[in-house]
């Protein structure tokens, strides 16, 4: 098996550091306290919540459920996705199904099985809004029922996302039914750090100061570099000088694109030399080149250009300066910052403290080498 894990999540073996940040979950949880994970996408946190959610199975003191609502909606969305995730938890497929479909007062769950990975998925047909809120109400009453014979943890992913549906008050809503479930704790993480930071710190919103927050950030270098150093070694691949530093930095150590990288490298079964590492960037840049020249048709000629030029520096935190604007032939101060709030709102850039990145890193590489 390639150890350089780019999806999913394969235990112990293959997960690398975190072990603060797991202890910080795992020590909330036992002590009655909700938390909020925020990072940037492909940083780690799902790899983080299913590793906690491992050591929690292994402690037995909780049972676990695990829903991602990225690709959700509306609340019927969410709805789907929390009582597929909620039956999955219970116990044997054959008797439960009867017991499941009477527990709802207004509408009758479809179940249907994935034929491929032979597991249920759970879908309501609602007609109007108070359906599907009657119908989050009874949800979270079978989680009540469910957490008094034993605690359960939630880990609610891409948790923003409900800020985007259609309903009026969801937050208020979802915040009410939680504080119903007193042996049932919550974890809400999520990749838009200034929606989620409203969110949960505006004291006029529902979920204000409700959890603990944690940060994720970049896995220190250190840590990172021996990880890859001993899954190459444990492979008895020889490693050149220099080379995981060089992974390490083209990357920005951030985690899913080290991780692509590593298990490209893994794949070709030679040496890591700098040369090959050459070889696997070029590999990858030119595969992700159709997509990375289409993003130009999404932008004004103004936005790609701020764009190019952000990448071009590495990351800037001077986009209004007259020598960035001069250098980079851009037009003027006010028209950039249109630029930058246009790409921020198009998750094409993001801000870290003052300084401002192209997102995806490895369309970063790209732009600077075109």
């Amino acid at each position: 098996m390639n150890p350089f894990v780019i999806r999913g999540y394969q235990g112990d073996p293959f997960f690398c550091d975190r072990e603060k940040e797991t202890e910080m979950i795992l020590r909330a949880l036992h002590n009655g306290r909700d938390m909020t994970l925020v990072s940037l996408r492909k940083m780690g946190k799902t790899g983080l919540l299913l590793h906690v959610f491992e050591q929690l199975k292994r402690e037995k003191e909780f049972e676990t459920v695990y829903l991602d609502i990225y690709h959700t909606e509306d609340l019927n969305g969410l709805i789907n996705q929390l009582a597929t995730a909620i039956f999955r938890l219970k116990r044997s497929f054959g008797k439960k199904i009867k017991e499941f479909l009477n527990q709802f007062r207004y509408v009758r769950p479809v179940i249907s099985v994935d034929p491929q990975s032979g597991q249920p998925s759970i879908s309501f047909q609602i007609a109007n809004e108070q359906e599907a809120r009657s119908t989050l109400e009874d949800l979270f009453g079978i989680l009540r029922e469910r957490s008094l014979k034993k605690p359960v943890v939630v880990a609610i992913d891409e948790f923003q996302q409900i800020g985007k549906y259609p309903e009026q008050n969801v937050e208020a809503l979802i915040r009410g039914l939680i504080q119903t479930l007193n042996h049932t704790r919550f974890i809400f993480s999520g990749s838009n750090q200034s929606i989620l930071t409203r969110m949960f710190g505006d004291a006029t919103r529902p979920f204000y100061q409700s959890t603990e927050m944690l940060f994720l950030s970049e896995i220190p270098e250190e840590s990172y570099a021996g990880f890859i150093a001993a899954k190459f070694k444990q492979d008895s691949r020889q490693v050149e000088a220099g080379a995981i530093g060089e992974i390490l930095s083209w990357c920005r150590c951030h985690t899913w694109y080290v991780q692509y990288v590593c298990n490209k490298l893994f794949e070709s079964g030679n040496p890591v030399t700098n040369e090959a590492l050459l070889s696997t960037r070029q590999e990858i840049l030119l595969a992700h080149e159709p997509f990375y020249s289409e993003y130009r048709n999404l932008l004004t000629r103004h936005q790609w250009n701020l764009l190019k030029a952000i990448a071009r520096a590495g990351g800037s935190d001077k986009l209004t300066s007259g020598e960035f604007i001069r250098s980079n032939n851009l037009t003027n101060a006010s028209t950039v910052m249109r630029g930058v709030e246009a790409l921020l709102e198009k998750e094409m850039i993001f801000r870290k403290g003052d300084t401002y990145f192209v997102y995806d890193v490895f369309f970063s590489r790209w732009l600077e080498e075109g």
